[in-house]
């Protein structure tokens, strides 16, 4: 699967260009481990597409469903200076470590794994939407670009499984050769590429706000938003 294997190396680039990032501003771990997830999702979704191997497939879940794990805990800690639940790393963990256990297990697992997902990628909207009203009325050029950034990822990821990986999945075995050339799954990697990115800039910069430390966003190489921490 040519296309969908090159696809998915965009997931990586970014990711790449993210830990960076972290090194250059000093961002706090939560954030090299959301870059370095994002990166493990496109090594997986490589091995899988590169592959079509049980093994691949494997990489490739598994790894979504970690990296969610460390999206959802930047979301739920993301309105106080330090950590309010201190237990939150260990129940994801044990829980990370529980679904890749009844995953590789159980034959009838795929159907949890994809309710599962989708309910931690909903969670993680909601809760964002509730650190994206704290910008929605503001009229600085920094409100506008988390206004943009949220509804950018919100909609993306949602957007991207609803227009492009539904209807192949539901449509691809009836009509092969129409689907092959739409590369429909292809455009659905570079979707939920550009989704999580945005989320993590997003995140990033309220982290700022929190932390009290000066920040604006930028447009980097490609155009690629970033945020610049002063002093940093």
């Amino acid at each position: 699967e040519l296309f969908n294997t090159l696809s998915s190396v965009p997931m990586v680039v970014v990711s790449l260009h993210g830990l960076w990032l972290c090194h250059r501003y000093k961002l706090e771990p939560r954030f090299y481990l959301c870059w370095a997830g994002l990166g493990v999702v496109g090594l997986g979704s490589l091995s899988f597409h590169g592959t079509l191997t049980h093994f691949g497939q494997a990489l490739d879940e598994l790894s979504m469903s970690v990296a969610s794990m460390a999206f959802l805990y930047v979301v739920l800690e993301a309105g106080h200076p330090e950590a309010r639940r201190p237990w939150l790393p260990f129940v994801e963990g044990a829980y990370s470590v529980a679904f890749a256990i009844a995953y590789l297990t159980s034959p009838f697992f795929f159907p949890f794994f994809m309710v599962a997902y989708a309910a931690t990628v909903l969670l993680i909207i909601h809760q964002a939407y509730r650190v994206y009203l704290l910008y929605q009325k503001e009229g600085t050029i920094a409100g506008k670009w988390q206004r943009t950034l949220f509804w950018i990822a919100a909609l993306g990821y949602p957007g991207g499984v609803l227009l492009f990986w539904v209807p192949e999945n539901a449509l691809c075995p009836l009509y092969p050769e129409l689907f092959h050339m739409l590369n429909f799954h292809a455009i659905f990697h570079i979707v939920t590429t550009i989704s999580p990115y945005c989320y993590v800039v997003f995140m990033t910069y309220h982290r700022c706000v929190v932390l009290r430390r000066r920040a604006e966003h930028r447009s980097g190489i490609a155009g690629l938003p970033y945020v610049h921490v002063m002093g940093a």
